[in-house]
């Protein structure tokens, strides 16, 4: 693929921020001052919001809801609240907002923007200008309901709606208290051609100094309503009662509108448009804009408008331009009908955002041929990645992602040709693969993907839709195409055949990550997926054998997974193994590593629950002050787009997760959270999207529909084998709940002594029912009433009846319950080694426990309390205990967090610091062990060892991630231009420790060690000298991606032969020497990823921080030698310096000086 095209794609995908070519587009400044706002309000996520820890603490959110209306009062902004015209391709977006005010887009122009006013006489003010405005948005129609002073008893309701076939919008205004002689003044102009409207004009996004720059991110311009500027050099022409607006003479397309009153239609200055009786009277000049009059009748009256975008030179009228009435209800029919899921539950935001992203879920996929894009306003490009069919799966648009996938497929490479071995690329800094590599190869969706594996997760959403289904079209299409993915990942991503697949840049925040050719989980849980419908399909074709291999290869993944890369101490999957180096887990993993595991049904129930619990403690919760809660995906730092940035569509699938475990409740929270921060305490009311990124970001949208319709409701079907399985995951304190939707409904509710569960089913299949009870016995189960066999079972904090159906299409089933009990929640329990403990259950006697990670010693239960002591364990356990409600069994979940504050004090004495002012110093001389520069570090080409498989590397600079390639980004100038500020004139340098070093030379300054060939792995020093403590002076790289795992040791060696060991932990105590890509280590942000302290530093200068670490050493021991190695693949690290403390006389030793 052409260099230009992957930077397109890398530019839209969300990688690339910064668009300047874009920018010089941007929205004029505005003409009108902004209504006043409320005083002294909360923060709120507003447009162009970049990464901001502080936000989500402080935030409030800006709309509420009411039915299935998202609703505003008074708020402020316009052009926030986009309603897209269908189809995509028609590119017409209506930038309604706050504000009555009407903007109409279609790429490459902004057309306009609509205005009105009733006057009476003199009096009279824009309906953006009333005191009193409360805006309501659901699926796709905004409604203003409006009122003012100036108008007394006047109140006005104008509803506004997108074209379909068409880019434009249809407009109602209902007007009530009229008196004789009133008139609506009506305007419109300001066309402009402006390339990618979409872009330019998202909502979410401008403001943000990387795109737009408009000024201080946090006070965007959002006044961008009536500016007469833009009415320059625009052409309106008048042909009765329509008329037609150019936003050039050449333009190519055109603007044409009509109203259904007949009134005076004329061209006005935009001079004169402060007022709308001015701009009435004023004569056309040098800022055309089309005015209109209409006498209004008295009491109520009803006026209808249309605008549509047509070709300039067209003969006839846009058929939606014929009767604006009609066009209007046109509009209202279609959205009713795309409003195709329902729910109706105690939380009204949440039903009215399901009613909001069916707008969006509609308006992502185009027509003739169905495809879907990467969003609708910003990034709506066509685009196979990332999870953005799932929605249309979960809304029922079947047809669609069949449709989709038919497209896709077709494109899929069938022949190698020559690409049958991984080569990388060259000119990526040899990061990624080129395009003769196998990557490309047989197997590989070419179509609109680039560099990105997008396949694998665009598999994973067809497979789930033909499940829903188990449409044979969708399986003739999907058998062939998936056996040659199944191949292709195979081939490229586990070569080695040991079921581990390395993950390549294939989810959505990959941009920035790399596993240098080591196995993981996400690719592992797409492939395992992947060949258990494999073999689904074969069986169904008659095809054993290849359903037995399909099988052995599911069941070869499972294992290797859970066999590699389940950490058993920790409760938890890691990120990845390293294929070189050491071969060791990197456990400082990321959310996909622990819900695609559940997600793909790779996991038991109990590793299902420790995996979720990791993401509570070892990842970043934050607690949102409006209700719910958010998870950063990561401890990655320092932070680069995206290796640690909160996307929406990750929150839900963590919900979702949490959801098919059976914790309802904790999957309830953050579903709530990932809803309200983004569809009420953002700028566009029903907005799906994340912090810095798109309005109606697919990958947004679609998780949330997935989340609500399988997770929270739990319908999850599986046509193909007949049977339907449904977990619904309702909150516990929710007493009633129901869904809707084109392939079933589910009514939940209690009634006294009774669950009831009404479930209706298109089509007909058996039920295998999960549902969870909260009593202390069942009385009585009945299917359609009918006493039913069922059975009780353990849950997390409940009972779960399960009961399993034949073939039915609809069932209703009824528990009766004695005693109802509380959900049983996770109890939270902290404490430090060696303590007593009890762990008592609130509700029945404990029966059995499971201490996973042996955190207790001496355990025992004594009816519901077990009691132990805490075991030499510190950090993050689970307990288990299956508890004896009444009747009926239920899991209680003690989560223990173990401290070790002693053990922690010791180590801290073994690393002080800082340094005695009056400690005495010998400062080795290094100069025999230097091989290198410090200042060329990144000036190298590393090169080997390389993973010689399809992987995602470091660059061959030692500094790229593989996005730098694209943004342009270069290590940075690295120099000592501090070290004279720090010596003494005297051979050393005195650091701000107290510690002084031999200085350095300018051209040999470091021992480097690296698993890279360039450099050693590691470099000893003799020392045969015993000293209070040695003091070391390191410098080198780090990255993101050796996060929490020692990328390199000291070894201390002494004389008896005894060794310790002194590990270098990133971010805990050491820091790369430079800022990654522009980014640094940043408490304001990641504070919970860093230590509590920064480790020791000196800059030594520009772009260049060392380490000034310590250990303290055995007293009256000789210390023999140390010795720095690296363990880490990617980095390289080097000592500059090592300065003995308060040292012992020796009469042999290398050479040393004292200072």
């Amino acid at each position: 693929m052409p260099q230009s095209t992957r930077r397109e794609f890398l530019i839209y995908s969300g990688c690339l921020l910064a668009a300047p070519s874009l920018a010089a587009h941007g929205p004029s400044q505005p003409g009108l001052p902004v209504p006043a706002a409320e005083v002294n309000e909360a923060p709120w996520r507003e447009p162009g919001q970049t990464k901001d820890a502080a936000y989500l603490r402080t935030a409030a959110l800006r709309y509420t809801a009411e039915g299935r209306e998202i609703v505003g009062h008074n708020r402020t902004c316009f052009n926030n609240r986009p309603l897209y015209c269908v189809p995509p391709a028609a590119e017409g977006v209506v930038l309604a907002g706050d504000r009555p005010f009407l903007r109409l887009l279609a790429k490459p122009y902004v057309f306009g923007g609509f205005a009105a006013a009733i006057v009476r006489g003199s009096a009279g003010k824009w309906f953006h200008d009333y005191s009193e405005v409360e805006s309501r948005y659901r699926c796709g129609r905004m409604t203003w309901r409006i009122h003012d002073p100036a108008l007394a008893g006047v109140s006005v309701n104008l509803d506004a709606v997108p074209l379909q076939g068409a880019a434009g919008f249809a407009l109602r205004l209902q007007a009530e208290g009229l008196r004789k002689g009133d008139q609506l003044i009506w305007a419109f102009g300001g066309a402009k051609e402006e390339g990618d409207v979409r872009w330019i004009w998202d909502p979410t996004m401008r403001g943000n100094p990387d795109v737009y720059k408009l000024g201080d991110p946090r006070k965007p311009q959002m006044n961008l309503g009536m500016d007469p500027t833009r009415c320059r050099g625009n052409q309106v022409r008048i042909e009765g009662q329509i008329f037609r607006l150019l936003a050039n003479e050449g333009a190519a397309r055109v603007a044409v509108a009509k109203s259904d009153r007949e009134g005076k239609l004329r061209v006005s200055d935009a001079s004169a448009c402060s007022h709308p009786v001015t701009l009435a009277n004023a004569a056309a000049d040098q800022l055309p804009m089309a005015c209109g009059t209409v006498d209004l009748r008295e009491g109520q009256d009803t006026v209808f408008w249309v605008v549509a975008v047509d070709s300039a030179g067209a003969e006839t009228l846009p058929v939606q331009v014929a009767d604006p009435a009609q066009a209007f209800a046109n509009g209202v029919a279609y959205l009713q009908s795309i409003e195709r899921v329902e729910v109706e539950t105690p939380e009204p935001r949440l039903d009215a955002a399901v009613a909001a992203v069916c707008h969006a879920i509609d308006a992502s996929c185009d027509r003739d041929p169905f495809n879907f894009r990467h969003g609708c306003m910003a990034f709506s490009i066509h685009f196979l990645g990332w999870r953005v069919i799932c929605g249309a799966t979960a809304l029922g648009w079947h047809e669609r992602v069949r449709g989709n996938a038919a497209y896709y497929a077709a494109s899929q490479v069938k022949d190698d040709g020559d690409r049958r071995e991984a080569q990388p690329d060259p000119g990526r800094r040899y990061c990624i693969e080129g395009d003769r590599s196998r990557f490309y190869g047989r197997g590989r969706i070419p179509r609109d993907t680039a560099m990105y594996n997008t396949q694998s997760q665009f598999f994973d959403q067809a497979i789930r839709d033909w499940r829903w289904t188990a449409d044979p079209e969708m399986e003739q299409i999907l058998r062939p195409s998936l056996e040659l993915h199944l191949e292709w990942a195979r081939a490229c991503f586990d070569p080695d055949d040991d079921g581990l697949y390395e993950s390549y840049i294939n989810t959505l925040p990959s941009d920035s990550v790399w596993y240098n050719g080591g196995g993981s989980v996400e690719e592992s849980a797409y492939a395992y997926y992947g060949h258990l419908a494999a073999r689904d399909m074969a069986r169904r074709a008659g095809d054993a054998d290849s359903a037995a291999r399909h099988q052995k290869q599911a069941e070869k993944i499972r294992r290797a997974v859970t066999d590699v890369l389940w950490l058993n101490e920790r409760g938890h999957f890691g990120l990845y193994v390293e294929q070189g180096g050491h071969h060791r887990v990197h456990s400082d993993a990321w959310v996909y590593s622990e819900f695609l595991p559940v997600d793909s049904g790779m996991t038991t129930p109990e590793q299902a629950l420790q995996a979720l619990y990791y993401t509570e403690w070892a990842l970043e919760r934050v607690r949102l002050p409006y209700g719910g809660e958010v998870c950063q995906p990561s401890n990655w730092v320092p932070w680069k787009w995206s290796v640690r940035d909160i996307f929406g569509g990750d929150v839900c699938a963590l919900a979702l997760a949490c959801f098919q475990t059976g914790l309802s409740d904790e999957g309830w929270e953050l579903l709530l959270g990932a809803t309200l921060e983004s569809a009420y305490a953002g700028a566009v009311p029903g907005g799906f999207s994340h912090i810095g990124a798109g309005t109606d970001f697919a990958d947004n949208s679609h998780m949330f529909a997935r989340t609500v319709v399988e997770g929270l409701f739990g319908y999850d079907p599986d046509y193909p084998n007949e049977l339907v399985h449904m977990r619904p995951a309702i909150p516990s304190s929710w007493p009633k709940a129901c869904i809707s939707t084109p392939d079933f409904t589910l009514e939940y509710r209690q009634e006294d002594e009774f669950d009831k569960y009404r479930l209706t089913l298109a089509r007909g299949a058996g039920v295998d029912f999960r549902l969870p009870v909260r009593a202390e016995k069942v009385r009585r189960v009945t299917l359609n009433g009918a006493d039913a066999a069922w059975s009780a079972e353990a849950g997390f904090g409940c009972t779960w009846v399960r009961l399993r159906t034949q073939k039915l299409e609809s069932a209703e089933v009824a528990i009766e319950i004695s005693n109802r009990v509380p959900q049983g929640v996770a109890i939270k329990l902290a404490g430090k080694v060696g303590e007593e403990i009890r762990l008592a259950s609130p509700h029945g006697d404990i029966v059995r426990w499971h201490d996973f990670h042996n955190a207790l010693a001496g355990a025992r239960a004594d009816g519901s309390v077990i009691h132990g002591c805490l075991a030499q364990r510190p950090g993050h356990h689970i307990v288990l205990a299956e508890v004896q409600v009444g009747e009926l069994p239920q899991r209680r979940v003690f989560k223990l967090h173990v401290t070790d504050p002693e053990g922690e004090a010791n180590r801290a004495t073994r690393t002080p610091r800082e340094a005695p002012k009056d400690a005495g110093w010998t400062c080795l001389d290094l100069m025999p062990h230097y091989n290198g520069d410090i200042k060329t570090i990144f000036k190298q080409q590393y090169l080997l060892p390389r993973p010689k498989t399809c992987s995602v590397r470091l660059g061959v600079d030692g500094f790229s991630a593989w996005t730098f390639a694209f943004w342009g980004d270069v290590p940075p100038v690295i120099d000592l231009s501090n070290v004279e500020h720090l010596s003494n004139g005297q051979g050393y340098i005195l650091t701000p420790q107290n510690v002084p070093f031999r200085r350095c030379g300018e051209d040999r300054n470091i021992a480097f060690t690296s698993l890279w060939d360039n450099w050693p792995r590691s470099v000893t020093v003799p020392v045969n000298q015993g000293a209070e403590a040695a003091w070391l002076l390191l410098c080198g790289s780090t990255f993101p991606m050796q996060t929490r795992i020692a990328n390199a040791e000291m070894r201390f060696r002494y004389a008896d032969g005894q060794v310790e060991r002194l590990e270098l932990v990133p971010p805990l105590n050491f820091w790369s020497l430079c800022p990654w890509g522009g980014k640094d280590y940043d408490y304001r942000l990641d504070a919970f990823c860093l230590p509590e302290l920064p480790p020791p530093t000196v800059q030594l200068g520009r772009n260049c921080r060392a380490m000034v670490l310590s250990w303290k050493l055995r007293p009256n021991v000789t210390l023999k030698d140390l010795t720095l190695e690296t363990l880490s693949q990617d980095v390289v690290i080097g000592l500059m310096g090592v300065s003995l403390m308060n040292a012992k006389p020796t009469p042999a030793g290398p050479r040393r000086n004292a200072f």
